[in-house]
């Protein structure tokens, strides 16, 4: 039975679930080096979101965010878990938290994971996934020799991880049951760190020996980037070496796009598929004078380059439209389930509000004031203001978007006014969106060592100490 001719009409869901692939990085997004056409092609005929921002500019809180509907200090996730301790990765971060996962398998969808999960446990199915390929354990390399787990049992395979995650995708595709809609989630690594070329496929490497590299901007080291592994002693070889590696990624994630679209075109099931591609937050090459997301500087920051992610939804027939109004991963997991027909409670536990009436084209009312955290640092986004609120003591930044897009100009002295009336919506927000005993105010912030992007020396991950969250 072809998805065409099933009774249950449902589109499937396709979710691509990419680590620190930054909006700026995509040629939808303005980009004319970095090579990118399946995601060209699928802005083009569905939704891109010019201003979709992840709630944490960190990996694990991000991704829990996205599939749970709640934020970080209501599942008590602050930070990207080192799962290769076992403490950490041998516990369920999400234990008593229903995913999409669960959501969609009680309203009959065929679930499955292909790729990245980072949310502990990551060696098991997640609940609710009928099929399971994973990365157990700290991710490794992009290239190599890596013991992979594909529902329960270990796989060593040598190659290329994206090419084995987009096989895996496709072996779900052929085995999900013709009279039931899917959703898939295919979660990518190939732009995490490390950035070097020498990290990444030769083949797409080679298409950027030559780029300019204009879309970047020239390199200043942020005074917050205290280490050589945030950048500040780069030489110009260095960093065009870090470019072409990171545009080489997008192009590789952007080319098993391509052969999973064309498996669905194959089978039957493309003009059936809702296809969402994101990241779990942005990333900076050198933008804001730091390389990495959230936690490459001291204090942590909240920059968009940190935040905005690219967010483009396409297929099932919904209409081409460029989307200007602000979500976050929240409203993307209210989304899947108003598209796939699940019912949530109407407890008000949940933040976030679905935008699927605009993606069919309907009118709808929406409030542009977004929210973040990590750990015990604290953001509000308006379409003017940004105010960045660090506990206890600061600093603190206010931003007029409005006026410094680029958030080059600090103005919280400046403006007390503002900054008081941001903070009473800020308070006001998680007052309603926290738990006590998981909150991020109940910790430090980190201290002031080397980022997770630059942390492996010599095969080896320095310890974090994340149990403190």
């Amino acid at each position: 039975m072809s998805r065409r001719t099933r009774k249950d009409k449902r589109p499937n869901i396709l979710l691509f679930l990419t680590d620190d692939h930054g909006a700026w990085a995509t040629g939808a997004y303005g980009n004319e080096e970095v090579q990118t056409p399946t995601l060209d092609s699928l802005a083009r005929l569905g939704a891109r979101f010019t201003r979709a921002y992840t709630p944490t500019p960190v990996c694990s809180p991000a991704r829990a965010c996205l599939l749970t509907g709640k934020t970080a200090s209501q599942l008590g996730i602050h930070d990207w878990l080192e799962e290769a301790v076992p403490e950490i990765g041998e516990r369920d971060w999400l234990a008593g938290s229903r995913t999409l996962f669960d959501w969609l398998a009680e309203a009959g969808y065929h679930t499955g994971l292909s790729g990245k999960w980072h949310l502990g446990q990551s060696h098991l199915p997640p609940s609710g996934a009928d099929y399971h390929f994973g990365l157990p354990g700290w991710q490794g390399a992009h290239n190599g020799t890596y013991t992979y787990v594909r529902n329960g049992d270990l796989v060593e395979l040598d190659g290329n991880k994206s090419r084995f995650i987009t096989d895996h995708a496709i072996e779900f595709l052929d085995a999900a049951p013709a009279d039931k809609p899917f959703f898939l989630n295919v979660g990518y690594i190939a732009t995490h760190s490390p950035y070097q070329q020498s990290a990444h496929d030769p083949q797409q490497t080679a298409r950027y020996q030559q780029c300019a590299f204009d879309e970047i901007p020239p390199y200043q080291p942020h005074a917050w980037v205290k280490n050589e592994g945030g950048g500040n002693a780069l030489s110009a070889k260095d960093l065009r070496d870090r470019y072409i590696g990171y545009y080489a990624a997008v192009s590789e994630i952007d080319a098993n796009i391509a052969r999973i679209i064309d498996a669905l075109s194959r089978r039957g099931m493309r003009e059936d598929t809702i296809i969402i591609y994101t990241s779990d937050h942005g990333c900076a090459m050198g933008h804001q004078g730091f390389f990495g997301k959230g936690n490459s500087t001291r204090p942590l920051n909240m920059y968009d380059i940190s935040l905005q992610v690219p967010l483009i939804v396409a297929g099932a027939k919904l209409p081409a439209q460029i989307a200007h109004f602000q979500v976050d991963h929240c409203d993307t997991f209210h989304t899947i389930c108003e598209l796939a027909g699940g019912e949530l409670p109407g407890d008000g536990a949940f933040a976030g509000r679905s935008y699927a009436p605009a993606l069919c084209g309907r009118g709808m009312i929406w409030n542009n004031t977004r929210y973040g955290e990590y750990g015990d640092l604290r953001m509000i986004r308006d379409e003017q203001w940004k105010l960045v609120w660090r506990y206890p003591d600061g600093p603190h930044d206010l931003f007029d978007l409005a006026a410094d897009a680029g958030e080059r100009r600090n103005i919280f002295t400046q403006q007390p006014a503002v900054a008081s009336q941001l903070k009473t919506r800020l308070d006001a927000y998680f007052a309603r969106h926290e738990s006590p005993q998981k909150s991020g105010l109940r910790v430090k912030q980190l201290p002031a060592h080397n980022s997770e992007n630059e942390a492996w020396r010599d095969g080896r991950r320095e310890a974090r100490g994340l149990q403190r969250y």
